[in-house]
């Protein structure tokens, strides 16, 4: 095998550098790779699906974590939330649920929702928790995300992956 050594390669305008059909380029063998700044370097999903609820006014971990190390301390890492909830309600006003991301023991992003009913009866109001936040943990240690639910105001209970559903979180790092 023989090697070929440059400085820089590069394609006359209108053309591609093309690899021969069969080949392949192997761009981490020999070294590194620096990517464009918002090129996404790795993604993780986690999927959970375990129902949790809480009646509590103070925030109780909803199980939904995802974790990710990120190969740079400087990467930025996207973290987006796809969770289905649903509160008690009833004519009462002020029942207010609230959610959380946190780093860590870090909160990074709040969401909430007023769970009053319109209709003058007992019922579940869904809601989602879609949070999205594009963090800078400044680590190339293992970093876990999780998610939080409190009843917020009034006296209601709270509900996540009811009824078979799942909830999604999506971690990706980023080049910066």
């Amino acid at each position: 095998m023989s090697t070929l050594t440059v400085k820089e390669l590069a394609a006359p305008t209108g053309f591609d550098l093309k690899i021969a059909s069969g080949e392949t380029l192997d761009l981490k063998s020999q070294g590194t790779v620096t990517m464009p700044t918002g090129s996404v370097l790795q993604v993780v999903e986690s999927v959970y699906s375990t129902a949790s609820q809480t009646g509590a006014n103070t925030y109780q971990d909803t199980g939904l974590t995802g974790t990710i190390t990120p190969s740079s301390a400087s990467s930025k890492v996207l973290v987006r939330v796809y969770q289905p909830m649903s509160g008690s309600t009833d004519t009462s006003s002020g029942r207010d649920v609230a959610y959380q991301l946190l780093r860590g023991s870090t909160v990074i992003a709040k969401g909430a929702h007023d769970i009053t009913s319109d209709s003058g009866t007992n019922q579940r109001k869904p809601i989602t928790n879609a949070l999205q936040k594009l963090d800078s943990p400044n680590t190339t240690s293992a970093v876990t995300y999780k998610t939080q639910f409190k009843v917020s105001a009034g006296s209601c209970d709270v509900y996540a992956q009811q009824h078979g559903t799942s909830a999604t979180m999506i971690v990706l790092e980023i080049a910066v």
